[in-house]
């Protein structure tokens, strides 16, 4: 198979954890192995082709033409920013740190692509949401007066207007590294840096102002408690000086209802994945987190929240915040995370351990059909209503 040099840097750009999924699917990897950073001459965890290398054991050309036949599809690429690296002068040894530890969160997460925003906040905590529009002229007044704010959200340089439509593009870790000079000039000025990795290929159930396991009063940090109870997390930050934010990372296949194809949020239990996610917030987190797909600290960046400030005496400033630092990174799913979700999702979702043989069946028969491309839109064939839930 001849595949074009476009063609080629298209597929070494997908999503590395829609990789990894697609690898255990066809059996290649188990849930529980993670992509490693480095194995020999490979780096699975940030490069498709390699990650296809490296789990089944081929050649170049083998892994180039199992992607081509799996991803064939995939216009991931077409949605980036494709932000360009600045000429004006290196690096600073800081801005180095920070592209370091941006990779880092990146392949851990596997996404590429990803939603930034930036964040302002009062010191009473109220917050006020407002999009920036790429094709409006720069208009200093405006600039002054969101300055001047309490306080809000705006999506940094994604969303535009065309054709009189909002649309938006999405930053790879290409376009970030590209842009930390002008992130840590909006840092300074007090703006909080956000990143949500797009769900394309996996969901991501994250437990914010993580706390220990309730039965477990030893382990040091929350991530080592979690990681004791059997739980895999792909990433951890510490957020402040106390917080911390873990990331559970889950194959988005199983959580597909029975009958409907695409990539929509219609065609996943979503509900009883935000159920699950609430739920463990509520026991091990933060109670008021509201929505599944939520925006996560990017490493490297301060904490500007107004409640985090700390006076400095003896330096020329007077106030300083927390960096936002990476305890654990791996690129990696968590099967129990996984399994704990699916016994709240409703019955006709392709994952659920507890149904029958005869729909088990029918579940693995409908993947297949979306593998290979048997089944189509209106085609898909529903399975028949799951039996009622049986009381005690």
């Amino acid at each position: 198979m001849e595949l074009s040099k476009e063609q080629i840097a298209r597929l070494r750009r997908l999503d590395p954890a829609g990789v990894h999924a697609a690898l255990i699917t066809s059996g290649a990897m188990s849930i529980d192995d993670p992509l490693p950073k480095r194995v020999g001459d490979l780096r699975p965890s940030e490069n498709a082709i390699d990650a296809v290398k490296f789990a089944k054991k081929c050649e170049y050309h083998e892994a180039v033409e199992w992607l081509h036949e799996h991803f064939a599809d995939d216009r991931t690429h077409e949605r980036n920013v494709k932000t360009e690296s600045s000429s004006v002068r290196d690096p600073f040894e800081s801005e180095v740190v920070i592209n370091r530890l941006v990779r880092q969160q990146m392949h851990a997460l596997g996404c590429s692509e990803a939603r930034i925003t930036l964040m302002t906040q009062a010191p009473n905590d109220s917050k006020e949401k407002s999009d920036l529009d790429l094709d409006d002229a720069p208009d200093p007044q405006s600039d002054n007066e969101k300055k001047k704010s309490k306080g809000g959200y705006s999506l940094w340089k994604g969303r535009y207007r065309k054709h009189g439509e909002t649309q938006e593009k999405f930053f790879n870790v290409k376009d970030i590294l590209n842009n930390t000079w002008r992130l840590r000039q909006e840092n300074a000025e007090g703006k909080n840096v956000l990143l949500t990795p797009m769900d394309n290929h996996c969901f991501y159930v994250m437990l914010d102002d993580a706390r220990n396991r309730r039965d477990d009063t030893e382990s040091e940090s929350p991530v080592q408690s979690w990681i004791k109870a059997g739980y895999k997390p792909c990433l951890a930050l510490q957020t402040s000086w106390e917080s911390r934010q873990i990331i559970f990372r889950i194959p988005k296949e199983p959580f597909r209802i029975i009958g409907r194809t695409g990539n929509d949020d219609s065609c996943f239990d979503r509900r009883g994945l935000h159920d699950y996610f609430q739920k463990i917030n509520r026991e091990c987190g933060d109670p008021r987190i509201s929505g599944l797909r939520h925006g996560i600290r990017l490493a490297g960046y301060r904490n500007m929240k107004p409640k985090h400030e700390r006076v400095v005496e003896g330096k020329a400033w007077s106030l300083e915040y927390p960096f936002v630092r990476i305890e654990y990174a791996e690129s990696t799913f968590c099967a129990k995370t996984m399994r704990e979700a699916l016994k709240m999702c409703r019955e006709d979702v392709v994952g659920r351990a507890d149904l029958d043989a005869a729909r088990q069946e029918e579940a693995r028969k409908h993947v297949a059909g979306l593998r290979n491309g048997e089944i189509e839109g209106a085609k898909a064939r529903s399975l028949p209503p799951p039996p009622r839930c049986q009381t005690n």
